[in-house]
Order: C-alpha cells, then structure tokens, then sequence
C-alpha cells in the first residue's frame, strides 16, 4: 500500500527531472564517454574499410557510412545535451542506444557484401535512430525533434533499405540518405533546441581526442607486424608527432575560442550555429582524421619504399579534409575563413610526390613540416567589439 501524503514530513530532494524546463547540459557525463568509445570502435570498423580496400570505391564507401554514423553521434549529442542522466530512464536508453550502435558498428565490415551484414547494419541503425527520437520526449527539445524526426527516420528507412537491396545499389542508396539527413535542417530549421555551450564544446572535442588516439594505436597495431626496427620505432613516432599535430592546431586556439565564440550568440540562434559547425564541419574534420590514419598506416607500412596509387595521396587527402574543415568550422564561427588553413590544405599535397618519389618516411616529414609552420601561424580569435 501507498503511505499516505503527510505535508508535515521534510521532503526528500530528488534530481531535477528532464522536461521542457529544464535547462541544457554545461558538461560531458561519464555514460556519455562509454557511449563515445562504441562510437570509436564504429570509426575504427569504417576507416579498416578503406585500410583493406584503398580505392576510390573504398573511399566512396567509407564517406557515406562516416556521415550517416556522424550524423547519429551528432544527434545523440544533442540529446545527451537535453537529457538528465542522473536519472535510471534516460540512462537506459542512452544505453540502449549505445548498445545499437555497438551491433551496427560489427556489421561495418561486411556491409556492403554477401549475407546478412547489410540488413543488420541498417535494422541497427534504424533502432538508433528510433531510440534518439524517443529519448527527447519530456525534454528541452522536444518542439525541434518533431520537425526533424520523421526525417532521421526517412534516412535510416533508407539505409536499412540499402542494406536488403542487391550489393549494386548499396551505395546508392547509401548516399541518398546522406543528402536526406544533411538536408533536413535546411527544410525545417533548427528552432526547437537548447545547446549547452560547455557540454557542446566539451563533448565534440572528446570525439576529436578519441579519434586522435585511435589512430595512433591503429599505425602502431600496423608497424608491429614489420621487421625492420628503424621502421617500427620512427614510424610510428613521426605518425604520433602528426597526430599531436593535429590535436594542438584544434585544441589551442580552435576549441577554447569556439565555446566562447558560441556562448556569446543569442539562444534563439545557437543551434544554427551550433548546427553548422559542431555538425557539417566536424562532419568534414572527422572524415579528413579517419582517412589520414590510414593514410599514416600507409605511409609506415612503406616508410622506405615509394607509394602508388590512391595509397600515396591518402595521407595529403586526409589532411586537406581536416583543415578545410577546420577553416569551415573557424568561418561558422568567428566570421572569417582561416586563409592559413586553407594554404596549408593545398601545401599538403606536398607529400604525395614525397611519397612516390621515395617512401612512406618523406611523406610524414613533409606532412608534419606543414603542420608545424601552420602553428606556428596560429593566431587567437579577436574578440568582437
């Protein structure tokens, strides 16, 4: 039986429930990096695509699965935004979310092959996004996941039809989604949604990171399987520097600027913002890091003998994409296009006659020079008057 209501008795304090009230996430929660780590391992599945098959199809192949994984991280990034995880509720689906990406993550490798792989890649996907829509019921964003639901829900219609389609059509179908899903927001706006700057900030920048240091582990799985100690040491040690590289261009300027750059925008209009910058140009940002692991694997696996191919211009391609990105990502935000960014996406291609030329080891030293000379050309954002 209930016990009945006595107005006498102090009232215990329980936490904040999700609802339309309650105010935005200001900081990343330890569930949501559990939740990141399957998304890694969803990356990792996708770039192996790429690392065993380095050709334009492969490449093609692993644009569409990247932006369709992306377009759900970044989704369950507004939620998380939204949601009170000290709660069992939301807990559970966040879990439950993640346990579906975990199975579309181990249908990656086979998805675009013979048997069932295809299938379970999108009735998985399909389930993260109904999770996702589910989750903002009772939140802060409730309005703008009604506008922009049915249309996840078209995409991942799509990709699950793509995964029972005939092997032929897999990837067209594949980038249909991609261009309904990236579309979405221009067709119903992005009213609707809170963003908490800090946990926005924080939480994109953790999948930077993560990414970062997978790769690293990626290069040194690769260099262990070769015999010639110089290789497997400086390897390795030129890939890390690069990588550190790339960390340090983002996360010294970029990433503190940006979260002041977006807390000073009106509320009305940060998702917008928001939108643009966490979602398109990381889009582009978390493709050019994926393609220059493998390209950085390449480059080791050939440190002393020259490239051919799409294999030799991998690693110039992955880092032209991060940093028109981050360009793109520094334009959204503080107004302006970083023309050092956009001279050092060209430099890069530096590195593929370095590569044919004479080897692997070349290509990461030319690559890391440019990188280093565009630090050192990093200026702070001027704040706005």
């Amino acid at each position: 039986m209930t016990r009945p209501h006595r107005p006498h008795r102090p009232q215990r304090h329980h936490p904040p429930k999700s609802g339309p009230s309650q105010a935005a996430a200001q900081s990343v929660r330890p569930l949501e990096l559990f939740f990141d780590l399957v998304f890694v391992f969803a990356i990792t599945q996708i770039t192996s695509l790429l690392a065993e098959h380095p050709s334009g199809t492969g490449l093609v192949r692993v644009a569409v699965l990247l932006a369709v994984t992306w377009w759900m991280y970044g989704g369950y990034a507004w939620l998380t935004n939204a949601l009170d995880l000290e709660r069992t509720r939301p807990r559970l689906l966040l879990l439950a979310g993640t346990a579906a990406f975990f199975v579309m993550s181990l249908a990656v490798p086979r998805a675009f092959g013979p048997g069932p792989w295809g299938a379970l890649f999108g009735a998985s996907y399909l389930v993260v996004v109904l999770i996702h829509t589910l989750g903002f019921v009772g939140t802060s964003g409730h309005r703008g996941i009604a506008r922009i639901g049915p249309f996840n829900l078209l995409g991942a219609l799509i990709v699950l039809a793509a995964g029972l389609a005939p092997q032929g059509l897999r990837l067209e179908l594949l980038a249909l989604a991609c261009v309904v899903l990236v579309a979405a927001p221009f067709i119903t706006g992005t009213g609707g949604f809170t963003v908490g700057v800090g946990h926005f900030v924080e939480r994109h920048g953790l999948a930077v990171i993560i990414l970062l240091g997978e790769s690293i582990v990626e290069v040194g799985t690769a260099a262990t399987d070769l015999d010639d100690l110089a290789t497997v040491v400086l390897g390795p040690l030129l890939a890390l520097a690069l990588s550190a590289s790339l960390w340090w261009l983002y996360f010294d300027r970029e990433e503190r600027d940006s979260e002041r750059l977006l807390g000073r925008v009106p509320a009305e209009q940060r998702p917008r913002l928001a939108l643009y910058s966490f979602g398109y140009a990381y889009l582009v940002m978390i493709f050019g890091i994926a393609v220059t692991a493998v390209g950085m694997q390449e480059a080791v696996t050939s440190f002393t003998t020259p490239l051919h191919g799409l294999p030799a211009g991998l690693l110039a391609l992955g880092m032209a994409l991060f940093l028109v990105g981050l360009a793109y990502f520094h334009r959204t935000l503080a107004g302006s296009w970083s023309g050092t960014r956009l001279v050092g996406a060209v430099a890069v291609a530096l590195t593929v006659p370095a590569a044919r030329w004479v080897g692997g080891w070349l290509a990461l030293v030319v690559a890391l020079a440019v990188m280093v000379l565009l630090i050192l050309r990093s200026r702070p954002v001027p704040e706005a008057g």
